[in-house]
């Protein structure tokens, strides 16, 4: 068996077990499933290119989930670059409406009516990454540091100021729902 046969037959078992997970974190950094598709795919392009770095001492499932990390990131930099790239009066009607995805597609705004989905959407890629990454898959800072290339003690700030971020987005959407901050009054029985 040659070493490309066997990088073959290892990347189809690991997409057969992993890639439903890995889909999953593609599309909570992502909030976009056709996107998500694709850097899942992406994701075990390259674990194909670079089965040579896997530690066969360590988690697969956790070598991939760094991988997709790095792929939807990247995913998420080309979104930014294609927007600046577009002319003003364009990215002017495609941010209107105070959507939640980086395109302002109004459609997936109203499609995708759980709070916490849409205030996770407003962060930035690192924070949600670092976000799902800790708290769907419940990695440690350091393995968060290495999936995403930075010290545990900027994942610590990281998560900080993404929960920040957070608890003030929901508090924000909790009083639009309610009128302004004022409780909604029953009336007496």
């Amino acid at each position: 068996m040659t070493d490309q046969e066997f990088r073959r037959g290892a990347v189809e078992r690991a997409y057969r077990d992993h890639a439903d997970d890995v889909y999953r974190v593609a599309l909570a950094i992502l909030h976009d499933p056709e996107e998500a598709v694709d850097a899942t795919h992406e994701s075990f392009a390259r674990a194909f290119e670079r089965w040579e770095q896997y530690d066969a001492a360590r988690p697969l499932r956790a070598w991939l989930h760094g991988i997709a990390s790095h792929v939807a990131l990247d995913v998420v930099r080309r979104r930014r670059v294609q927007l600046l790239a577009r002319p003003a009066i364009g990215r002017a009607f495609e941010t209107t409406g105070g959507s939640s995805d980086v395109l302002g597609d109004p459609a997936v705004r109203m499609a995708q009516r759980d709070l916490v989905e849409g205030a996770l959407g407003g962060l930035k890629g690192d924070a949600r990454a670092a976000l799902v990454l800790r708290h769907y898959y419940g990695y440690d800072y350091d393995e968060i540091a290495g999936f995403l290339r930075t010290s545990p003690g900027n994942v610590g700030s990281i998560l900080s100021r993404a929960h920040d971020s957070l608890r003030k987005r929901l508090a924000i959407d909790d009083r639009e729902r309610t009128g302004d901050g004022v409780p909604e009054r029953r009336a007496a029985p």
